[in-house]
């Protein structure tokens, strides 16, 4: 039972790495408690330039203005450091990586293990010889389990 749940998770996992990639990278990327304040700060500020006319105070929609920009180069040196290309990569083909080797070791060790035997009285011919290759018949081997969760894994988009 249990080598069925592991072997349809890697699957979907396997197939929807892309998914998991993003999903650590906004981990990853989460702003920092500098960054809100910075953005709470400049929110702040554009709301009190919004009240003020710019043709009226000039200088002080300008000052404004100034501290805007300084809060926005603070920002932007930032999220220069999380932009990073590699870490993106890295964690998206990585993960493909990672699954799609374990599910190679997995169907290599597991290859003379059924993951679930079939009732005798349902016949799957004529397809019984490729589903339960090394084993007996009406027993769905490791990877042609494997092998419809992927396919099944590539029509679900997430």
């Amino acid at each position: 039972m249990i080598l069925l749940i592991v072997s349809s998770c890697l699957s979907f996992l396997s197939v929807h790495s892309f998914w998991v990639g993003s999903q650590v990278l906004k981990l990853v990327n989460r702003p920092t408690r500098k960054e809100k304040d910075l953005l709470s700060k400049k929110r702040d500020l554009k709301q009190e330039q919004i009240l003020i006319s710019m043709s009226d105070n000039f200088v002080k929609y300008s000052k404004i203005q100034r501290k805007i920009n300084a809060i926005d180069g603070e920002l932007a040196t930032t999220q220069e450091h999380k932009n990073n290309w590699s870490l993106k990569f890295g964690l998206t083909y990585g993960a493909r990586i990672i699954f799609g080797i374990t599910l190679v070791i997995l169907s290599i060790y597991y290859r003379l293990s059924p993951v679930f035997v079939v009732d005798k009285s349902l016949d799957l011919a004529p397809f019984t010889y490729i589903i339960s290759y090394p084993n007996e018949n009406n027993a769905v081997t490791f990877h042609f389990w494997v092998l419809c969760c992927t396919a099944v894994a590539k029509l679900i988009k997430l």
